[in-house]
């Protein structure tokens, strides 16, 4: 997805066409509340893009790093934000701040059905898996008629 969604946001975000919308599934227990707590933290401050970019890019150090060590791990991702305010993300990430929040959008998404990622919804449409930037062009095009 990150090779393809600079391309999405530059067509389609920035000309106004659409509107991206990222909605956490917490569908890998703690490996998933610790990295969307992260992003969210970071989000706090302007910065969900950018952790949620970096999360995406260390998934295999996400997940070769025990639960009881994950915490400690997302601090340091912070600390590769140019601009965060890492002492603020610290202690939302040590507080769990933002928790509650994500299981009740987590809640929300496996009611409406949504239990795995990706998923891409665009218009009605529910895309599967990962996909090209040629066939979320398509279906965003075809939307957009």
């Amino acid at each position: 997805m990150l090779a393809i969604e600079p391309l999405i946001i530059e067509n389609y975000v920035h000309t106004g066409k659409v509107r991206l919308v990222f909605r956490d599934v917490l569908n890998h227990g703690e490996r998933s509340e610790r990295a969307s707590e992260a992003a969210a933290c970071a989000g706090n401050q302007g910065y969900f893009w950018e952790m949620h970019s970096v999360v995406f890019e260390s998934q295999d150090v996400v997940w070769g790093t025990s639960n009881d060590s994950l915490s400690d791990l997302m601090i340091q991702f912070g600390t590769q934000i140019d601009g965060l305010e890492i002492e603020t993300y610290r202690q939302c990430l040590e507080e769990r701040s933002t928790i509650e929040k994500l299981r009740a959008a987590d809640d929300e998404q496996r009611s409406r059905g949504i239990t795995s990622q990706p998923i891409f919804e665009i218009g009605g449409h529910r895309l599967f898996g990962l996909q090209s930037y040629d066939t979320m062009s398509a279906w965003i095009e075809e939307v957009l008629k």
